[in-house]
């Protein structure tokens, strides 16, 4: 087990502070105040993580690791919480550390529903700073469909225009991405030996690896996932 906390404490923050937020918090002036706060903690947790990564040469790839072997122990579908930054990732940490604060203090005159609104744009940003830091494909997998539910409300109560209408195409749009993504995932799980989600074994494993589909329907499966994700035209409209 190798365990540093960083950034677990990073992807959890606002998670922690939502929950809070529906137990203990009536006020919408405190929320908000509370939210802010959040915010501006998670920041500087972006801001350590991003400055704490050591770009010289022979530094390992992936650094700040949290690791549990054993999360999900099933032997043949043996799941692990494993978070980490290399270079691509950690100026996504920080940029998502940034756009929270910005998206709290955008929503700051928002007198709608207060208590739900920063409920679900906290949980938000866990989702998306989870998709950046994991390196477990079914933990990122979770992570990203995470984002679903705090988006689908987001759109649908305080959105405008036809806001039901967008937030069920956003919903069913991004689970049938979801479903190929996954069907792209278990063919490489199962194709590998030893059988991994461990995202840093993976590509050093598949160069010796038949897969079970040609690696061109791979690709596909997990590029539709992707591009609907992302999104990207036009299979997202």
């Amino acid at each position: 087990m190798e365990f540093n906390g960083l950034l677990t404490a990073t992807v959890f923050l606002p998670l922690t502070g939502a929950v809070l937020i529906a137990l203990f918090l009536k006020s919408a002036v405190v929320i908000r105040r509370f939210s802010l706060l959040i915010g501006l903690i998670q920041l500087i947790l972006t801001i350590v993580v991003f400055t704490s990564y050591d770009e010289s040469q022979g530094a390992p790839q992936f650094q700040l690791i949290d690791k549990l072997s054993n999360w999900i122990p099933v032997e043949s579908f043996r799941v692990e919480y494993f978070l980490g930054v290399d270079g691509l990732s950690a100026p996504l940490v920080l940029l998502t550390g940034v756009l929270g604060l910005v998206s709290i203090l955008a929503s700051w005159g928002n007198s709608y529903r207060v208590k739900e609104y920063f409920f679900w744009l906290l949980a938000l940003q866990t989702g998306v700073m989870g998709v950046f830091t994991s390196l477990d494909f079914i933990e990122f997998f979770l992570f990203w469909e995470l984002e679903l539910i705090p988006m689908f409300f987001l759109i649908a109560v305080w959105g405008s225009g036809r806001k039901e209408y967008s937030a069920m195409k956003f919903l069913i749009f991004t689970f049938l991405g979801s479903a190929f993504m996954l069907i792209g995932i278990l063919i490489i799980h199962y194709s590998i030996h030893p059988h991994t989600f461990d995202m840093t074994l993976i590509p050093e494993a598949i160069k010796n690896t038949t897969l079970l589909l040609p690696p061109m329907v791979v690709f596909f499966l997990l590029f539709v996932g992707f591009a609907v994700k992302l999104p990207v035209w036009p299979l997202h409209t």
